[in-house]
């Protein structure tokens, strides 16, 4: 089976690399910047262009599409909405004309409206993907349309396979030394994320799962480590930021505010490495 990859030599991109050669998949890596060692066969690839991206994919039997700008942070609005926009569009259009039937998007937490939004609001913890979307800015809009734009080509392609992993602060092991210090739990405090995160390695056996899916359709997914980043216990955080919503759910100790049950029942998926549990 041959996977194609866009946004392969990135920080999410390069463990997804690692994951599918360890588990024998042939990889196409399409990206802007070239890797630093050849690994497997490279295209030099913008998704903003439809043409490029329909030459990249020609041959492959699934693809999973993580090239995106990351954040609205340093980047004109118009830029992020629409380079995201634009290249989910032409990655899914793409595989329905060439006949890809398995398609694996990079969504994000803030599909919901979350970390860029001025002011979020939820309506319960631990959130789901039941929850409203309240996406407000050009990163969140763009990721938020994304979904949509998966619904769509569902619609259109009942025999496809279509995931979007809404990740959130995905992060190496080497980080979380630092998240020990005093200084560094201080700022984990900062509720605009509510205190989530996942790391790379878990986030990359969920993108082998999601081309691996048996069903059909469009589905989303909350991909986050079960515990927040910070020691504060949760329901202490909950009743200082956000004392009037409502807890649905588990939020006893530091667990996540949430919810990725659908992610383990329909992909068999479990976040299975943490901060807590990296050592010293």
């Amino acid at each position: 089976m041959l996977v194609a990859v866009t946004g392969a030599c990135g920080s999410v991109g390069k463990p997804t690399v690692d994951e599918l050669l360890a588990q024998g998949y042939e990889v196409r890596c399409l990206d802007r910047v070239p890797p630093d060692h050849w690994r497997c066969p490279f295209f030099n690839v913008d998704t903003a262009d439809f043409g490029q991206v329909v030459g990249a994919l020609h041959g492959c039997d699934a693809v999973i599409h993580l090239a995106a700008i990351r954040s609205p942070v340093g980047w004109p609005a118009h830029v992020v909405y629409t380079n995201n926009t634009v290249s989910n569009y032409n990655v899914l259009e793409a595989a329905g004309v060439l006949g890809i039937r398995k398609v694996c998007l990079a969504s994000s937490v803030n599909a919901i409206g979350l970390g860029y939004s001025r002011e979020p609001t939820f309506d319960y913890f631990p959130v789901d993907e039941n929850h409203p979307t309240r996406a407000e800015d050009c990163y969140s809009l763009s990721k938020w349309c994304g979904e949509q734009l998966a619904d769509g080509f569902a619609r259109r392609h009942p025999d496809m396979t279509l995931v979007s992993f809404r990740y959130h602060a995905v992060l190496r092991p080497e980080a979380y030394a630092s998240w020990r210090n005093s200084e560094t739990q201080k700022k984990a405090n900062d509720p605009s994320g509510l205190w989530g995160y996942c790391d790379h390695r878990d986030i990359a056996r969920a993108n082998r799962l999601g081309i691996e899916a048996r069903w059909t359709g469009h589905e989303v997914f909350f991909l986050t480590a079960p515990d927040t980043r910070t020691d504060t216990p949760s329901r202490d955080l909950a009743e200082q930021h956000h004392p009037d919503v409502p807890i649905r759910g588990d939020l006893s100790g530091c667990k996540s505010f949430f919810d990725c049950a659908k992610a383990a029942k329909l992909l068999g998926w479990e976040h299975e490495h943490g901060w807590r549990e990296s050592g010293p």
